[in-house]
């Protein structure tokens, strides 16, 4: 593996009714609407990869996303509710450590 190699990330957010329902509830602004946060540290990274999938059965934690990642194997995180700033910033850092190079 080169010295300039990258885990990478591929983010896979819900956007079926009930996840894009809740993220839309308080506006556009609200706490649960993190995919402008997690599109932005996707277009920040090297090798991180942003994709909107239609309802990822996992309602009973929505609004969900998955995260994928090389650095973990490749297995799939499903990750939610994402509900607070504090729960939408902890999906950015785990962009951005995915996207960190590897050792």
């Amino acid at each position: 593996m080169s010295a300039n190699a990258h885990a990478g990330v591929t983010v896979i957010y819900c956007d079926g009714h009930r996840c894009h329902a809740l993220r839309r509830a308080g506006g556009s602004e609200a706490p649960a609407d993190y995919v402008g946060a997690v599109r932005e540290a996707v277009r920040s990274s090297r090798n991180a990869v942003l994709i909107r999938a239609g309802c990822l059965g996992a309602c009973h934690r929505a609004p969900a996303l998955l995260l994928l990642s090389s650095a973990a194997g490749g297995r799939p995180a499903l990750i939610g509710p994402i509900e607070t700033p504090r729960h939408r910033q902890a999906v950015v850092d785990l962009i951005r450590e995915a996207d960190l190079p590897l050792r």
